[in-house]
């Protein structure tokens, strides 16, 4: 369905065009760079790295550092079972306007935007796991609700590794084999990758001056990234 609307169109739907995947990578990057930096050294996004590191304080006897690396995995989980009912009970019927999708998923980056704002408020003499876990929450709810952008490509907004994999496969294609769509669509996975890492940039170098309320730069992306989808 996605093909053919992109054909009746001529350009793919607002909600798979790369300039909204790369401010959403931006904004995956500051969230994991806000957890990180902020928050206490565990990832809000990049739960692959939250296990090693609930894995190497867990085997030092670090068990109260453990369980705050493993508060955000599951915060993590919880989110994605938000997305999944949100979009299994409010998916569109054959024949629906695809309008109804992008009410659902702007409003998700509404919602995103207005409890980020409100994770800056939160000092940072409260215990790190809870704004860790609710931002993990809410990475997984944007993780779900957004999985491809132009041409059916797959994607991640809110970690790089499956992202890496495939720019790397794409731009053997395009070199070795000399594949030049293959070429193209690697270079706009390495956009996104860049993406991420400026957000993640960003988002640390901020943080030495602003501390908690870094995150409130998230807020107001994912506010823009909910206005340019509903307002199309």
């Amino acid at each position: 369905m996605s093909m053919q609307r992109t054909l009746n169109t001529g350009r793919s739907p607002s909600t798979e065009r790369l300039h909204l995947a790369m401010l959403l990578s931006v904004l995956g990057g500051i969230m994991d760079g806000y957890s990180y930096s902020v928050r206490g050294g565990v990832f809000a996004t990049g739960q692959t790295g939250n296990l090693i590191i609930f894995a190497y304080r867990f085997v030092h006897g670090q068990h109260d550092r453990a369980v705050r690396a493993f508060i955000p995995i599951l915060g993590f989980w919880l989110g994605i079972f938000a997305a999944q009912f949100l979009l299994r009970h409010l998916q569109l019927r054959p024949g629906e306007s695809r309008q109804k999708e992008r009410k659902l998923k702007s409003r998700v980056l509404f919602l995103e935007a207005l409890i980020l704002f409100g994770i800056g408020f939160v000092p940072d003499t409260v215990l790190d796991i809870i704004p860790n876990s609710i931002t993990s929450l809410l990475a997984a709810m944007q993780f779900s609700s957004f999985r491809k952008f132009e041409d059916e490509l797959a994607y991640a907004s809110v970690f790089c590794t499956g992202n890496m994999r495939s720019c790397a496969e794409l731009y053997y294609k395009g070199l070795f084999e000399k594949n030049r769509s293959a070429l193209h669509r690697a270079c706009k996975y390495t956009c996104i990758l860049l993406s991420f890492l400026a957000g993640a940039v960003t988002a640390m170098m901020l943080g030495e001056a602003v501390g908690e309320k870094t995150i409130w730069l998230g807020s107001g992306l994912a506010l823009l990234c909910g206005f340019l989808i509903s307002g199309e």
